[in-house]
């Protein structure tokens, strides 16, 4: 087996179909076909297994990936240096929502890139959810842990939660809350318990967008306590801190555990989520 045909497995694992993984190399569906057949014949093993409309890597395939995704940094860093010997040289990736990648990382970014010139990090905040499991990140910040998967997982830190409302005692505010399928979370239960059964009129999971919405001073919900800081100061509202916590839990792959470059992120993400005093009642 040369690179290329890695190449393909690492394709075909990241895309998860034979169609997208032939755009993305330029070649043609049957093309990627005929050379994952081959190089399963070669292996003796079958390396990924169709599952609800997607191309699943099997276990023999996951063994493959962890050495795989070392050899694609390499090949990344070597490129850098030949193709511009002064830029970073690294790339890392970590996916999270977007409430913490902007209150709770993006701060203390320049003090991460000034202390690892090689180091350039990729920030996924998209809605999708990012497979661990399929390399399309090397670490993950999630507010749940994950029930399973080929990643190590650590509770680096809690959010602490608070209470947003009109500061007017007379205004019958609009309540902003998450999804039906998210109303189990501490959170929500918090918020449940103490406003009652009041129907919600603004339904997302997007915590900024209801840090604005709380913001204009006619709604009430909860967010955490870092989004409702950044609203002190304004008079149409009043923030009041919960005993409501989520912890915090980081992903990663399991071949970066020993490299040194990956532990400085780890530990930088670690350091964003050390414990801070509750906010008193504003």
């Amino acid at each position: 087996m040369n690179w290329d045909d890695l190449r393909v497995v690492a394709t075909i694992n990241r895309t998860g179909s034979f169609t997208r993984a032939a755009a993305l190399l330029e070649v043609d569906e049957t093309t990627i076909s005929r050379r994952l057949a081959r190089i399963e014949a070669t292996l003796g093993v079958t390396l990924f297994a169709a599952s609800h409309g997607r191309r699943e890597p099997t276990e023999d395939c996951r063994r493959i990936l962890r050495h795989l995704a070392v050899m694609e940094q390499a090949t990344e860093a070597i490129d850098a240096i030949l193709t511009a010997p002064n830029a970073a040289q690294r790339r890392l990736r970590l996916s999270t929502i977007g409430a913490i990648a902007h209150f709770y990382l993006a701060p203390a970014l320049p003090e991460l890139l000034e202390a690892e010139p090689e180091l350039a990090l990729s920030i996924d905040t998209s809605d999708h959810n990012i497979a661990m499991s399929r390399w399309e990140a090397d670490f993950a910040l999630r507010l749940g842990r994950p029930s399973r998967g080929d990643f190590t997982v650590r509770r680096i830190g809690t959010l602490q939660f608070a209470l947003v409302r009109p500061s007017d005692p007379g205004a019958s505010p609009l309540l902003a809350a998450y999804p039906e399928a998210l109303m189990e979370t501490p959170e929500m239960q918090a918020l449940q318990s103490l406003l009652g059964n009041v129907r919600s009129r603004l339904e997302t999971s997007d915590l900024e967008l209801t840090r604005r919405f709380l913001a204009s001073g006619r709604g009430i919900g909860v967010v955490p306590d870092r989004l409702a800081r950044s609203l002190a100061g304004n008079p149409a509202i009043e923030i009041e801190p919960l005993e409501v916590t989520r912890d915090v839990w980081l992903l990663s792959q399991p071949h970066l555990r020993d490299d040194s470059l990956a532990r400085s992120v780890s530990e930088w993400c670690t350091r964003q989520f050390a414990s801070m005093p509750p906010q008193s009642k504003v």
